[in-house]
């Protein structure tokens, strides 16, 4: 039967026969780490490229190296896959993991930037809805769940603003736009609807 024996930085390898110590060698070198991560260094590469306003279509590449045989997840919540892209995704930060054949793993962070600037059409719009909306529908009074101080939701209910406003002209609850603010919206809304525009 041998034992390990370490002293600081010397190892002796010892070795009994019966109850009688047979040889002991001494070596100079570390035993080998239990630890299957000691001595790597994983480094991960990301590439962002932006999403448009008001639409999730950010996508984030990631590769890494200093191992071998790497999946990738999305934030702590995520699942691992195989292969290293994440897209459909919003702008904002995220965290990347990537982890070795071994489980070593390690993580970085990354912004998905927005891509675009409001529109001139959509500026007008965002100015008069904030002139003569955003009494009743901002972030602490949502009647009918609208808060329209987001940009996006202004975008996202825009068919609901122009029949409320425009076609019923129902809303704003002060009374009627004059037909010159209807235009804006129906200009807008005619051009797409977009932030952009």
């Amino acid at each position: 039967m041998c034992t390990r024996i370490s002293s600081g930085n010397i190892i002796y390898l010892c070795c009994l026969l019966g109850a009688a110590l047979s040889a002991c060698s001494k070596s100079d070198s570390p035993p080998p780490s239990s630890d299957p991560c000691a001595g790597k260094t994983i480094v991960i590469n990301t590439t962002p490229l932006p999403t448009g306003a008001c639409v999730n279509n950010g996508s984030i590449s990631v590769t890494a190296t200093g191992s071998s045989g790497f999946s990738y997840k999305l934030n702590a919540t995520g699942t691992y896959q195989a292969g290293g892209s994440f897209g459909n995704l919003a702008a904002g930060d995220y965290t990347l993991f990537a982890r070795d054949a071994a489980g070593c793993e390690k993580s970085t962070a990354v912004n998905v930037p927005a891509s675009a600037a409001a529109g001139p059409m959509f500026t007008a719009v965002r100015n008069l809805v904030a002139a003569r909306c955003q009494s009743c529908h901002n972030n602490t009074i949502a009647n009918g769940g609208m808060n329209f101080q987001v940009e996006c939701n202004i975008v996202s209910n825009r068919a609901r603003i122009k029949v409320r406003a425009v076609d019923e002209g129902t809303m704003p609850q002060a009374g009627p736009l004059p037909q010159a603010e209807k235009d804006i919206i129906a200009t807008w809304i005619s051009a797409g609807g977009a932030y952009t525009n």
